[in-house]
């Protein structure tokens, strides 16, 4: 088993914790005063107060980084220069600057390796969309629209996470995952991006992003819309769509609604049931695989940070 530490614990760190025990030995954690708690019962580790010591007594070959976003750069930083591999859940870092500063780090240390937690891709009803657009089943993918909408949850949430200095805004926060799927299920890279964000549920709150949308434009000649939005009702938790039209028919996600559907010459909203089995990212990742690489994990993190500049700074955004 590998020596794994955690700096953080929100969101995804259960893509780490359970692997403890069989892929994974977590050896400390360093987390807030008020999550100290919770991560004594959870991570069932011992709990350290300061980077230096969680390093030096605590061994680890692998950090997971699940804290505040506008942390992250910083431990990521520390952490390679520790010698250690990191597991982050995103984004990686939310201004231009962390993240040139943390690819020159990973350049420079090239037997490093980070993996975001790009966990969409491990999960068999995205990663059958992206097996069926590049089947040919709709022949060649012409649009893509993406909808990842959540409620706001405002009492629910930590004290950062609805504060876009700490958090950086809906692109890095949620919408990266749509972004990386764009790239991976069309096979296509983003060549330019059209973002806006802005706050129409609580104008108070001069802090609160709670929409963003971004156009994109594909090299293929395809284009995709992915938008999102922390305005749902009590009534529904969540709504995660993607629909890719091509040439020939589209086919169509319905996450909440565990559906996949295809309308091509050979049916029309055929339910495709063909799927890949579930994949941990972060097991994958351990044995050597690639479903989420570093490039995939540092391109989709760049391109977060672009979309979120283009809605700052009102301008179309083009990408060599």
């Amino acid at each position: 088993m590998k020596r794994i530490a955690i700096v953080g614990g929100e969101t995804h760190i259960g893509e780490v914790t359970q692997l403890s025990g069989t892929e994974l030995e977590i050896v400390g954690a360093l987390v807030r005063n008020d999550q100290k708690a919770h991560a004594t019962e959870t991570f069932k580790c011992p709990l350290f107060d300061d980077e230096s010591t969680l390093f030096t007594e605590a061994r680890p070959e692998i950090v997971a980084v699940a804290n505040e976003n506008d942390r992250k750069a910083g431990i990521i930083l520390r952490s390679l220069d520790e010698g250690c591999d990191l597991v982050v859940d995103k984004p990686l870092g939310i201004t231009m600057e962390e993240h040139v500063e943390i690819v020159k780090k990973l350049n420079s240390n090239p037997d490093r390796r980070l993996l975001m937690l790009l966990t969409l891709r491990g999960q068999p009803l995205w990663s059958g969309l992206r097996s069926t657009v590049q089947a040919g089943s709709i022949g060649t993918p012409a649009h893509c629209h993406v909808r990842m909408a959540v409620r706001l949850k405002r009492a629910e949430r930590p004290p950062w996470f609805l504060d876009v200095r700490q958090a950086g805004g809906l692109f890095l926060d949620l919408l990266i995952h749509g972004i990386d799927q764009v790239e991976w299920a069309l096979n296509s890279r983003i060549t330019s991006l059209t973002a806006v964000t802005g706050n129409l549920s609580d104008p108070s709150d001069e802090h609160l992003r709670d929409h963003a949308a971004v156009f994109c434009e594909l090299e293929s000649g395809a284009s995709a819309v992915i938008e999102g939005q922390r305005m749902l009702p009590d009534t529904k938790g969540s709504d995660y769509r993607m629909q890719v039209a091509g040439t020939e028919g589209y086919v169509d996600l319905d996450m909440v609604g565990k559906s996949l559907k295809l309308t091509n010459p050979s049916g029309v909203e055929t339910n495709v049931t063909d799927l890949p089995d579930a994949t941990s990212v972060v097991a994958d990742w351990l044995a050597g695989g690639d479903l989420v690489g570093q490039d995939a994990s540092i391109r989709a993190n760049y391109l977060s940070v672009l979309a979120t500049e283009s809605a700052v700074q009102h301008t179309r955004i083009e990408i060599n």
